[in-house]
């Protein structure tokens, strides 16, 4: 077990650094008006990050799932809403690349789309009354279709980060008519930033924190996807998404969320240096009890980055499988956790003048408020981790609200 960066890796994240600088200086900016961060994209594409979570056979940098943790850890501390974003960029051209069913000559044209041509992608799965604590919830309710040469996609997909800046969408629907609810169809669809036919957008993103990363409502009424962006179908989407693919499809939110408890550490260790209460000589930073807090916020922070990590190194040394997926939840756990008592310690070390609208500190707590609940949340990964740690079997497991289907109507009379 080795957490090392290698040479290639430390240079993707020396240039993530500098953009997460440059990032930080409009962060208030688009929090504040809750403005696509159109910029900062253009930046990660010049940098030459679109090819961030792909191998190099693909044309991608070869960095690894580790390499890429590292990578958008350093750009959540410049702008979380731009790495929450960008990772769901990540997210597609590595899903869509590692993916075993996808074919080759797929994969090759979407590595071409994003690398040579800078077509940015995003990633759609949660739907309208979906919830980051029941599983089954995510299975896709947008219909396709079939008709010549292609699909009809009718429905909705929600919480769809950057699609307003995107020109594709990688999302799941359900073939029309099939009864099994998990039976699905990947798609990449062309979206031109939401100017494709029969495509609305619906803007509803006014939120409490990741202001500007826009998650939209989309509605695709009649939209046309051709044959040759049909990406695979399967009959466990579950299995096929969530299980096979844990490193993007929540491994990457984890790093985006610890990377603003990192930020939360720095911000708050820095601001007790600085403040000096009056009648005193020496800063802050010198009270027991905040050495305490900063102390157990660093230890705390340390145990997840090597969680996270863990995982990471055990995904690019062993692949996808439930061993794998049990490494990531568990630190998706630590995370979600961890970032949220960093969140209190740091209000309660540095006061309320920290609060303050245009203090870096207010708008980084609000960003990892939804760390704990971003799916699968705390309490879902958490109870997954104690299936696998038992060795039970989740077929066996009571669910946890009745279905639809298992609801009866009382008897009259």
């Amino acid at each position: 077990m080795n957490f090392e960066l290698n040479e290639r890796q430390k240079k993707a994240v020396e240039v993530c650094k500098e953009l997460a600088k440059d990032f930080a200086t409009r962060a208030d900016m688009h929090d504040r008006d809750r403005s696509a961060p159109e910029e900062n994209y253009e930046k990660i594409r010049e940098a030459g990050l679109f090819g961030i979570a792909m191998p190099e056979e693909y044309g991608g940098m070869g960095i690894g799932f580790l390499g890429y943790s590292a990578c958008i850890m350093e750009l959540a501390q410049g702008c979380a809403s731009t790495a929450n974003s960008f990772n769901m960029h990540a997210n597609a051209t590595g899903s869509i690349t590692q993916h075993p069913d996808i074919p080759e000559k797929t994969k090759q044209y979407v590595a071409k789309l994003a690398i040579e041509e800078g077509k940015l992608m995003c990633t759609s799965v949660s739907e309208p009354n979906s919830s980051s604590l029941l599983a089954n919830a995510y299975t896709p309710s947008l219909e396709a279709r079939k008709v010549d040469g292609g699909y009809i996609l009718n429905g909705k997909k929600a919480f769809c980060s950057m699609v307003e800046s995107s020109d594709y969408v990688y999302l799941y629907a359900h073939p029309e008519g099939d009864p099994n609810p998990q039976a699905s169809i990947g798609f990449l669809v062309p979206i031109d930033k939401g100017n494709a036919d029969g495509v609305t957008i619906h803007d509803v993103w006014n939120m409490h924190g990741m202001r500007a990363t826009r998650s939209n409502t989309v509605e695709y009424n009649g939209t046309f996807v051709p044959d040759e962006l049909v990406l695979h179908e399967t009959d466990e989407f579950l299995n096929d998404f969530i299980i096979r693919g844990a490193n993007w499809s929540f491994g990457g939110f984890a790093a985006v969320y610890l990377g603003i408890g990192i930020g939360i550490l720095e911000f708050t260790s820095d601001f007790l240096k600085k403040r000096v209460a009056k009648g005193y000589a020496q800063p802050q930073a010198y009270h027991p009890d905040l050495r305490r807090r900063v102390g157990d916020m660093a230890s705390d922070i340390h145990a997840a980055k090597l969680s996270m990590y863990n995982a990471a190194w055990h995904s690019d040394t062993y692949g996808a499988g439930v061993d794998t997926f049990f490494e990531f939840i568990k630190a998706k756990n630590t995370i979600g956790n961890v970032v949220a008592n960093a969140c209190k310690s740091a209000t309660i070390a540095c006061g309320a003048s920290s609060l303050m609208k245009g203090v870096p500190l207010e708008r980084m707590i609000r960003d990892a408020a939804t760390a704990p609940i971003m799916p699968p949340n705390v309490d879902a990964a958490a109870d997954q981790a104690g299936l696998l740690k038992m060795g039970l079997n989740p077929a066996d497991a009571m669910p946890p609200l009745k279905s639809e289907t298992e609801l009866v109507a009382p008897k009259v009379g």
